[in-house]
């Protein structure tokens, strides 16, 4: 999970709710071992739920920063709704607090009782309302949050805490620093950037997440040179590796106890950084988090999370860890320099074997990272670890390199390379040559069709759950390859790139629906570099500008892990190149300088994100 860095006024409010422990007033529903984790979603072009939503999917947490965008297809950016639905199993009965933080109006219920009820903009900005319930029964209860936005920014947080200061994550596992994770922080705020003498400010502060732009953070405080610490006891229900994330803008350093982690205090960021730490065996239980800042001047920003990692990383290898060598579906050893490979897009498809001929075993998600275990000679295709037990193969086109040994991302031979680039075992593989098989007794016949409309052309065969990686203009021809099961889905090909669009826009030139392979293949993104340009009516290609929200990072790769090359301004215009498969991230050209920014903050002002051709 990737928390947003987000802006604004937080504002704690704290109602206890009375009455509540009367029995069977929230007694549980018929026990489920294991409910879903995931929220049922509502959204709605209108601020009071009216009507039938424009938008319904499935989200895994309650946990959105839109900005000044929108959360989806068909949603406005100003002026929606939205509505969240849930079972949850509570494995212990006793007090629960509920938290949501929002801009701007939310309500809140569990099962039938109402428990949160604020149903109106927000213009101090972010507002954070807290509820406990004093004897909430053990087992399953279903929570529904409801949300409007007004104007202006839109952004809502969710998460409830336990008995104990355990807490429940809205996405049901993993803890991060966000709403709910650890006790109020107590904040120390110095007029001197060395923390020097006596804090001037001493306050509970909610989150280390803090954007005083060039403004100062208390009264008494000025607007630069100044300090701060926070310290926060913070219960961790699991143990392992836990990564911490400190994205700043001056100088930070923190410890985890009496461990440090993280120490840029000597080299402050004069523009808004990354720093990040892993402790591989934390641990569970409470834990004390320090954190120490300053500003030198200019901008003064600071955004902490931290993460469950999913897998153990193992900073030195041994021929004779045995465990690790039969977690391995190969004899193959750890590297003795750790390589991670960050994914740049969703839905990457890992195979089992290098090459698009080679089965697809699993997918894998921007913005997870692996350890790389190997490569082939000219490491085109990587062997990840994927758990434990599993390992795969996934194209280099769609990840970015990177070592956990600092040091080793530097090109210290002048070889034109990071020197970690040596440190990768190549594995003496064939790479296997696209090559689609029919299944058995069955042969591939393809037809001939026309687009009767401008198509959307996604990885998979649905207008939900499937990404848009491409678009065909009204009127094209395109090679019909299968079909889905009932038919309303072409698999097709146009240009060279692969794709399914809605049958009900495809007239059939040659050939019938019945001579067509069924199929559910969730086609892989179109090569990194692939140019796709549409044509508007006239056939001259579509322009796509955007205007930048703020100041923007200009980077060398499609990715947080790419080097910044450049900033763009706040409220910058600019023509956009292309975009990565998901749309995350946007390639511009500013001053000379070509890069990766990312599209969260960027707002269309002319074309579509459809129209902008993958690279």
């Amino acid at each position: 999970m990737r928390k947003l860095t987000i802006c604004g006024l937080v504002v704690v409010m704290t109602v206890v709710l009375l009455g509540l422990g009367a029995p069977g007033l929230l007694a549980p529903q018929v026990a489920e071992a294991n409910p879903g984790t995931q929220w049922n979603a509502e959204y709605f072009n209108n601020q009071d739920l009216s009507g039938s939503p424009v938008l319904s999917r499935v989200d895994d947490q309650v946990n959105f920063n839109w900005g000044t965008g929108s959360p989806g297809a068909g949603v406005p950016v100003d002026s929606f709704s939205a509505r969240w639905t849930k079972t949850v199993f509570f494995p212990t009965s006793g007090s629960w607090t509920f938290r949501v933080g929002v801009d701007d109006g939310v309500r809140m219920w569990i099962d039938t009782l109402a428990i949160i009820d604020q149903w109106h903009g927000s213009p101090q900005g972010f507002a954070v309302y807290q509820v406990s319930v004093d004897q909430l029964t053990a087992g399953n209860h279903v929570l529904r949050i409801e949300y409007f936005e007004a104007t202006g920014d839109a952004r809502i947080e969710a998460s409830w805490t336990g008995p104990g200061g355990a807490t429940t994550n809205p996405a049901g596992g993993e803890t991060s620093g966000s709403i709910g994770d650890a006790a109020d922080w107590k904040g120390e705020y110095f007029d001197n950037p060395d923390l020097l003498g006596t804090p001037l400010v001493t306050r509970q502060d909610y989150l280390v997440e803090f954007d005083w732009v060039t403004g100062s953070p208390a009264d008494l405080i000025p607007d630069d040179a100044f300090s701060v610490r926070w310290t926060a006891p913070v219960q961790f229900n699991e143990a392992g590796w836990w990564r911490f994330v400190l994205t700043v803008d001056g100088g930070v350093r923190m410890w985890v106890d009496d461990t440090p982690i993280i120490d840029n205090w000597n080299t402050p960021s004069d523009s808004f950084t990354e720093y990040y730490a892993d402790l591989y065996e934390l641990s569970a239980g409470a834990h004390v988090l320090r954190v120490q800042y300053y500003d030198p001047g200019g901008e003064a920003r600071i955004d902490l999370y931290w993460q469950k990692r999913s897998l153990p990383e193992e900073l030195a290898s041994s021929s004779t860890d045995e465990s690790a060598a039969a977690s391995q579906a190969a004899p193959i050893q750890r590297p003795a320099v750790p390589v991670w490979a960050g994914v740049t897009a969703d839905n990457v498809n890992v195979r089992t074997g290098p090459g698009l001929g080679n089965p697809v075993i699993a997918q894998v998600f921007y913005p997870d990272d692996y350890l790389v275990l190997g490569g082939v000679s000219d490491l085109s295709w990587l062997l990840i670890e994927l758990d434990e037990t599993q390992t795969g193969w996934v194209s280099n086109e769609w990840v970015y390199l990177y070592s956990s040994n600092a040091a080793m991302n530097e090109d210290t031979t002048g070889g034109g390379q990071p020197d970690f680039v040596d440190h990768i075992p190549r594995i003496d593989v064939e790479v296997a040559p696209p090559a689609p098989v029919p299944p058995d007794g069955e042969s591939f016949v393809t037809v001939r069709g026309q687009a009767t409309d401008t198509l959307n052309l996604r990885d998979g065969p649905s207008a939900y759950a499937a990404q848009v990686i491409g678009t065909v203009p009204q009127g094209a021809e395109v090679t019909v390859q299968a079909r889905n099961n009932n038919g309303a889905w072409y698999l097709v090909e146009y240009q060279g790139i692969r794709g399914w669009v809605s049958a009900l826009y495809v007239n059939l030139l040659d050939g019938k629906v019945r001579d067509l392979l069924v199929s559910g293949e969730i086609v892989p993104p179109p090569p990194a570099g692939t140019v796709f340009v549409p044509e508007d009516e006239a056939g001259q290609p579509v322009t796509v500008r955007g205007r930048a929200l703020n100041n923007l990072n200009l980077r060398n790769a499609a990715s947080l892990r790419g080097d910044q090359v450049g900033t763009v301004p706040a409220d910058t215009e600019m023509v956009i190149e292309g975009r990565n498969t998901n749309g995350a991230w946007y390639l511009i050209t500013f001053e000379g300088t070509q890069g990766w920014v990312n599209a969260a903050y960027v707002r269309l002002i002319e074309g579509r994100v459809s129209d902008l051709p993958i690279r």
